[in-house]
């Protein structure tokens, strides 16, 4: 039984609110084809006999047709994509509780506001796991437990930086610096005598970069028959590769080529 003010929604106020959900989806790394089904079905349990949803890598438009004939378009652009699987999952819960009638449409920005304020682990945890990652994939390419040591020093850096850095430009050119930063860094600890196979350093420090989340929803995409999205994040998560590529390449061109 869905609450009298739920009942009284117009289709502008319904399609903000589908919206709302399908935006923050998209943004923590929700597959185009979740986020459509999530809109579509969030508007047809609240009353609309029609719905149709456009969705690509940065972009949502929706429009949508009640009962009573009062239809409404609406569009929203998308910014800072980020990878946060928990926030996925709290989203689908969300869908499906306003879907189920647990929750109405009024009740919607205060259970969003809850997950962006809500940390799955404290802070520290992301510098111990970008430690074990950096430094355990240095080992395993062929890197001496030093050459780990200085990949595990570099992903705290990058960790930091990626956290706490201003957001100067777009994604494309943060990955560049990062990776120009990265590899200078893991050059001079080779050059003052603490590691000592540069590439290996470098090798375990591009894995913290590399976007495979993006890459394989890129694919799922495809898959799924949204071959457009499919076909943009698969050229983004090209494009984020050939950044991080130039960054370390012009790290190595500073210091003469050798490594």
């Amino acid at each position: 039984m869905r609450t009298i003010i739920s009942e009284k929604l117009t289709a502008d106020s319904l399609l903000c609110a589908a919206l709302d959900v399908g935006e923050h989806l998209l943004k923590n790394g929700g597959e185009v084809h979740r986020v459509e089904d999530t809109i579509e079905r969030i508007c047809k349990s609240f009353g609309a006999v029609h719905v149709e949803v456009f969705t690509i890598t940065n972009l949502i438009t929706a429009s949508v047709r009640m009962a009573d004939g009062e239809t409404s378009q609406q569009m929203r652009r998308i910014t800072d994509i980020v990878n946060n699987m928990y926030a996925v999952e709290e989203l689908n819960e969300i869908s499906r509780e306003l879907c189920a009638g647990k929750i109405d449409v009024n009740s919607l920005d205060d259970a969003m506001a809850k997950i962006k304020k809500k940390k799955i682990y404290p802070t520290w945890i992301s510098f111990i796991g970008a430690m074990c990652a950096a430094g355990g994939f240095a080992i395993f390419f062929g890197g001496t437990l030093l050459d780990g040591i200085c990949a595990a020093i570099v992903g705290i850096f990058l960790t930091f930086f990626d956290k706490y850095a201003p957001k100067i430009a777009n994604q494309m050119v943060m990955t560049a610096i990062n990776s120009l930063l990265s590899g200078i860094l893991s050059i001079l600890l080779v050059k003052i005598g603490f590691g000592i196979n540069a590439d290996k350093i470098m090798i375990g420090t591009i894995m913290l970069l590399i976007p495979g989340i993006a890459l394989n929803n890129s694919i799922r995409d495809m898959i799924t028959g949204d071959v457009l999205a499919g076909f943009l994040r698969f050229i983004q998560s090209i494009l984020l590769a050939l950044m991080i590529a130039a960054g370390f390449a012009a790290a190595i061109l500073l210091f003469g080529g050798a490594v």
